[in-house]
């Protein structure tokens, strides 16, 4: 703890929304690290949070259904899986289709529901304003007939997305090796070296996996999307039930996405060199690490992915 005194004339700091005072002159002890500011922050952004629920939420949401009732009257796509399993690669092609408008940014719209009194559903994603506020911000491909999505938290709540929207959806499960998953850095976090752990990479397989029978949900495994593209896209628009385009095959000239925080900047052509990057000497402690979880290495048997 340090301590030192406090001028008379000093102010409080942060977002205070009463007067201000003046504090006595006398020593003061404060943490090293004050955590004032930053839980006043926190209060202020709940409290944010509550006004906007009330009052602009509601606007956005009624505007973005008419949007979405309107303009894609066609089947929601959802694409799930575990992070850092090539979501942004899969979203950016489906949305070179004519009939698909990628939405850009992840919405995390299903991600949080709560209770509610209408009989259609038992809970309802009270986030889905985020989802919304895409169309209306953004804008979209107003020749597209329906809108594809990827959070890939979403795929916790698949369940619930499907009773929600009357199982009038469609889901894409992408499944990547967990030992590449858990190597993969994010662009964006440069003070995390690895991003995903071997206990998050097994849950949102475990979740999207065991509802592989489902006639809503069609699992692709991402090392098959790079080596064989032609043949898992022309998969997938049959599941989809859309015609396999040629704008699928200069894919990065005709999308809706044109780059991506989660990629690192701009988009790159379909490639296989991020196929086994866990076989690198560099990441030889992180996967042993990953091997010792008897459950990560089971899952791995399942999905076929050869395990020493």
């Amino acid at each position: 703890m340090r301590t030192w005194p406090i001028p008379a004339s000093s102010k409080p700091t942060g977002r205070w929304p009463g007067p201000a005072f003046t504090p006595r002159a006398a020593p003061c002890s404060v943490p090293r690290i004050s955590s004032g500011n930053w839980r006043w922050n926190k209060h202020m952004n709940r409290f944010e949070d509550v006004i906007k629920r009330m009052t602009i939420n509601p606007v956005i949401r009624n505007i973005g259904r008419v949007i979405d009732k309107k303009h894609f009257p066609g089947i929601p796509i959802f694409v799930t899986a575990s992070p850092r399993s090539g979501t942004t690669l899969l979203l950016s092609i489906l949305g070179a289709h004519p009939n698909i408008y990628a939405v850009p940014e992840q919405t995390y719209a299903f991600s949080r529901w709560t209770r509610t009194p209408f009989r259609r559903y038992r809970e309802y994603p009270y986030r889905i304003d985020r989802l919304y506020r895409e169309f209306i911000l953004k804008g979209f491909d107003r020749s597209a007939n329906r809108w594809c999505e990827k959070t890939p938290r979403h795929v916790e709540y698949i369940e619930k997305i499907v009773e929600f929207y009357g199982g009038s959806v469609q889901i894409i499960h992408l499944i990547r090796d967990g030992r590449d998953v858990v190597v993969s850095s994010h662009p964006t976090h440069t003070g995390r070296h690895y991003w995903v752990s071997a206990n998050r990479w097994l849950k949102s397989v475990q979740a999207g996996w065991s509802l592989r029978e489902k006639p809503y949900l069609h699992t692709v495994f991402y090392e098959d999307l790079v080596r064989d593209y032609r043949s898992e896209i022309r998969e997938i628009c049959d599941f989809l039930n859309e015609p396999y385009t040629k704008s699928l095959e200069n894919w990065i000239d005709t999308t809706n996405i044109r780059e991506s925080i989660h990629i690192g900047g701009k988009l790159q052509p379909v490639h296989t060199g991020a196929v086994g990057k866990w076989k690198r000497p560099e990441h030889r402690e992180r996967v042993a690490e990953f091997m010792t979880d008897p459950d990560a290495v089971a899952m791995l048997r399942e999905l076929g992915y050869s395990v020493p």
